[in-house]
């Protein structure tokens, strides 16, 4: 019996120790996830300079008081720009309109007398406000 004793403080001590390194993994794990959301922030601080837009597009976003793009712009107007087929979705006021306003405007070369573009909605208010938008 005196070994079965041995064994159980063994046990207890090694569950202790089991108990304090899973705490220690939980923190690390914890600190990551903290630092990872840190990281996510920081790559969103990035300007609208950074999508290499005509001077005219910058001043007019710089007029209209805008700093840094949401997150749908930072990750659709790349794409956008390039031409490619972009699907996104985000909650009302997240800058979905400037994603394609801004990407049309970048692509068209404008012509005097010529339409360059033509844009269609499918609900009156969100006509206006793109028409709104491309107008300022």
């Amino acid at each position: 019996m005196g070994e079965i004793k041995d064994n159980d403080a063994y046990e207890e001590e090694l569950l202790d120790y089991e108990e304090e390194d899973e705490k220690a993994l939980d923190s690390v794990h914890a600190k990551g996830a903290e630092s990872a959301k840190k990281g996510y922030v920081g790559i969103h601080s990035s300007g609208f300079r950074d999508f290499l837009l005509k001077p005219e597009l910058l001043r007019a976003i710089v007029d209209s008081g805008f700093e840094h793009p949401s997150e749908v712009q930072h990750e659709c107007i790349p794409q956008a720009i390039l031409g490619m087929d972009v699907i996104c979705q985000a909650k009302s006021g997240m800058g979905k309109t400037a994603v394609f306003v801004l990407s049309t405007l970048q692509q068209i070369e404008p012509v005097s007398g010529q339409v360059a573009a033509l844009i269609l909605c499918h609900t009156r208010e969100l006509a206006y406000q793109v028409c709104h938008s491309l107008e300022n």
